[in-house]
């Protein structure tokens, strides 16, 4: 469903509501000194459209950016979003002191939480992704602090709206996914290229979003194409839908075996993980080195440690730490690509496909936010809502968009305060001893004053 129909539909049952105040607050966070990032969570368009969304439905919106939010998006050729643009689209600029004193009803950022965050007034409700594995610091003070009443993890929100509007099962990371997988296809192909290989098998493990993404980039490159996906309905559709492509040769297989590493030339990792470390399909000595030398590498789970084993891995390593070991091992050998944050290669237009992905659900905190009357009422409803992944539209015939948008939200709610208590939402986190063991050592420290 285009953004203008969904954003309708939102407002029509937004407009049903009561509301409890007509005052809402949102802080558009940044995450420019996080790894580097380019990209902003929404560009002034996205400002703009939800300034005018928020009024339509008889709100008075207060919205606020962060000071040179979106002046790291120039790239390419492309210009920055500047201070002016989103004062112009009717967000007020404001610095990291100045958004201490305010009170905040949601705030979105793209990435895991910054020091800043953990300053902010109580309660807030969170909305970005968290890349928990890696422990961030960020979030840890916000733990501290308890100065939230929910944290959403945007990569993990969805599984309820995508069966009304036709989108992304996760429609947040899904619109990245999607960049991820197209950037580390394209390079791998430079790789390639730049090492003298014009062709031949490449294996692309993961068939969701961005493992498709990748595929496509491969057409005219890859001959064969070989497919690693564990779950049979993902094969059967890659069956149905590969053939006819471009592909000469295609093999689709459940997991990645030896022989299908032999002589590659190329390898996508394009596998998800959710918040725990990245799955590490294959080896070091038995695929890896089977392939073509000079061959290229492109992995997509880097922010989650990587995707293969190797004698100096140790679960302890971070994101940068597990790049620089990768790094030295194929360094004679192989080509190899991975960041941390592959859409911040074409950070201008992957800001503008993010906003278009996160704008609903904006839309659907700021305005329960109003009709419940403050952010921790609104976690104390999504907290009714037990987390749901549906399959079927016919799951949901009873369920309205705005019901769905809500079940999405409760899908991707990690942590909330509950009884005055950092609570883990998420059964994924709850059952990952080291996470969740990480998670209660933040949240016992006394908050500072």
């Amino acid at each position: 469903m285009p953004l203008q129909a969904l954003r309708a539909n939102i407002r029509q049952e937004l407009s049903k509501l009561t509301f409890q105040r007509r005052h809402v607050h949102f802080l558009l966070g940044t995450d420019e000194h996080i790894h580097h990032e380019r990209r902003v969570a929404l560009t002034p368009r996205h400002i703009e459209l939800l300034n005018d969304d928020l009024r339509t439905v008889g709100l008075e919106p207060h919205i606020y950016v962060m000071a040179d939010a979106g002046a790291r998006a120039g790239h390419g050729g492309q210009a920055p979003f500047t201070d002016a643009d989103y004062t112009a689209a009717g967000g007020a600029i404001v610095d990291e002191q100045q958004a201490a004193a305010l009170q905040i009803d949601v705030l979105h950022a793209l990435k895991e939480p910054t020091t800043y965050e953990s300053r902010l007034r109580p309660p807030l409700l969170r909305i970005g992704a968290l890349h928990l594995a890696s422990k961030p610091p960020g979030l840890c003070q916000m733990l501290q602090q308890k100065n939230f009443a929910a944290i959403i993890d945007g990569g993990t929100v969805g599984s309820c709206s995508y069966l009304k509007d036709g989108g992304d099962r996760t429609p947040i990371v899904g619109s990245m996914s999607r960049f991820a997988g197209s950037v580390a296809a394209r390079k791998l192909v430079e790789g390639l290229r730049r090492n003298g290989i014009q062709g031949g098998k490449i294996v692309v493990v993961g068939g969701g979003i961005a493992g498709r993404s990748a595929i496509a980039q491969l057409v005219g490159v890859a001959s064969p194409l070989v497919v690693i996906d564990p779950w049979e309905p993902t094969r059967q559709r890659l069956a149905q839908q590969l053939p006819g492509q471009g592909f000469e040769q295609l093999e689709i297989l459940e997991s990645l075996t030896e022989a299908a590493m032999d002589d590659a030339v190329g390898i996508v990792f394009a596998h998800r993980s959710g918040a725990k470390k990245a799955e590490k399909v294959c080896d070091y000595d038995h695929h890896i080195a089977r392939m073509r030398r000079h061959g290229a590498i492109a992995d997509i789970a880097i922010d989650q440690g990587g995707s293969i084993s190797h004698a100096d891995y140790r679960e302890e390593d971070d994101a940068n730490t597990s790049r620089a070991k990768y790094q030295k091992l194929f360094a004679d050998d192989f080509y190899y690509y991975a960041e941390t944050n592959m859409p911040r290669e074409e950070p201008h237009e992957a800001s503008e496909t993010h906003g278009d992905a996160s704008l609903p659900y904006l839309l659907a905190l700021l305005g329960l936010c109003a009709h419940l009357g403050d952010p921790a009422a609104v976690s104390r409803h999504l907290l009714e809502h037990p987390a749901r992944a549906y399959k079927d539209a016919a799951e949901i015939t009873d369920l309205g968009l705005l019901e769905c948008l809500v079940q999405d939200l409760r899908n991707g709610l990690q942590l909330a305060i509950v009884e005055g208590q950092v609570t883990i939402t998420d059964v994924d986190i709850a059952g990952d001893e080291e996470l969740a063991q990480w998670v209660g050592q933040c949240a016992a420290v006394q908050p500072t004053s």
